[in-house]
């Protein structure tokens, strides 16, 4: 959660800037686009998931950490969320965390 409010808040913690603002924009910008769909284009940085969203109706971008068995770190900086979710989900379960994340942010912006 710590390292999500460290994205969230472009590296600084309190009033320190414990992470490059530089550095964050670099590892949060797609260096590979792998999935363009109608809604939206899929990407990877430096560790980290970007979602481009191409609906002009509600264009919320995101990016994301992704660990083991289904950890991940949400963030959205337009909307100024940050969310984490644990678990220990194996296979084709691991996805779930981001679909439920996906469903979730799309219910905020209804």
């Amino acid at each position: 959660m710590k390292i999500g409010l460290l994205f969230l808040n472009e590296g600084r913690f309190n009033s320190d800037q414990v992470i490059s603002s530089n550095w964050l924009i670099q590892a949060k910008r797609p260096y590979k686009q792998f999935e363009t769909r109608k809604e939206g284009t899929s990407g990877y940085g430096y560790q980290l998931w970007t979602y481009e969203n191409t609906n002009t109706n509600t264009p919320i971008d995101y990016y994301s950490a992704n660990g083991l068995f289904g950890q991940y770190i949400f963030i959205v900086p337009k909307l100024n969320i940050m969310a984490v979710a644990k678990s220990h989900l194996q296979n084709d379960k691991q996805s779930a965390p981001r679909i439920f994340f996906a469903e979730l942010l799309g219910s905020w912006l209804d």
